[in-house]
């Protein structure tokens, strides 16, 4: 099983394509503070079938990137060890942006999926609009690209913290944000819904105020027809991610908040 698509729902991977009309409304002062801890549970559910077969970790601090006050942002996931008798997998993630606008700066990738390997080196070029891009694939070996660069574009882990200074009060129940986002050598639209206010029941924590999003996934090897990924934030000053639902062919991958250390 190809695991990419999952990570990128499990980081509400999404970026808006240009500032204007389409763009989330944000807010300002940022829900986070450097220091915080977030531990998710992956599960996977068929059926009756319902077992923890990875967990993720994103952790958000604070540093200087030459010369600027930033965040950096590093995002892990390893499976099980049940699970890596089958299918091993390990992502690790990090992202750098500066913390007056979350500006992105740097992000790199290194990625192990039951023998795939893949690696991700991108420097944002803000002068020339384009993100200087090294990727190399176990099956393709080094190779460069210019990536167009939007004012709005945000790489993978920095999306998670992106997306929670979004300003509910301006959004209504309906609205969608015709949105992309880049990875290795591609680029992905996708459509994010708004759904509103809702109630989750949340594994091992109970019901949870939250805000339910959902976006189109694209028919693929693991995917079929037009499906949807959803997923909830929590409903409070700092829109905590609570819950990622991603259908497959055969079941569904849920992820979980396990914990959370402001």
């Amino acid at each position: 099983m190809r695991w990419k698509l999952l990570i990128l729902g499990l980081l509400v991977s999404v970026t808006v394509n240009g500032q204007g009309k389409g763009c989330i409304p944000t807010r300002t002062p940022y829900p986070f503070e450097g220091g915080e801890r977030i531990t998710l549970s992956i599960m996977y559910k068929w059926g009756a079938v319902n077992t923890e077969v990875a967990q993720a970790w994103v952790n958000l601090d604070t540093l200087q990137y030459n010369g600027s006050q930033a965040y950096h942002v590093n995002f892990k996931v390893k499976s099980a060890p049940f699970f890596d008798n089958f299918f091993k997998m390990r992502e690790d993630f990090h992202s750098w942006m500066r913390r007056d606008g979350l500006v992105p700066l740097k992000f790199t990738r290194d990625t192990y999926e039951g023998g795939y390997k893949a690696t991700n080196l991108y420097y944002y070029d803000w002068q020339k609009k384009v993100i200087h891009a090294d990727v190399n694939f176990s099956n393709r070996g080094d190779e460069h690209y210019e990536i167009p660069l939007h004012d709005c574009a945000y790489d993978l882990p920095a999306l998670i913290f992106y997306l929670r200074t979004m300003d509910v009060s301006r959004m209504k129940k309906g609205d969608k944000y015709h949105l992309s986002f880049a990875i290795d050598d591609s680029v992905f639209d996708v459509v994010l819904t708004y759904h509103g206010r809702k109630r989750l029941n949340v594994r091992k924590m109970g019901r949870r105020n939250a805000l339910l999003f959902s976006c189109s996934v694209v028919s693929g090897a693991m995917f079929e027809g037009d499906q949807e990924l959803k997923f909830w934030f929590s409903d409070d000053a700092r829109h905590v991610p609570l819950a990622v639902m991603a259908p497959l062919r055969v079941g569904a991958v849920w992820c979980w908040l396990k914990q959370y250390k402001p």
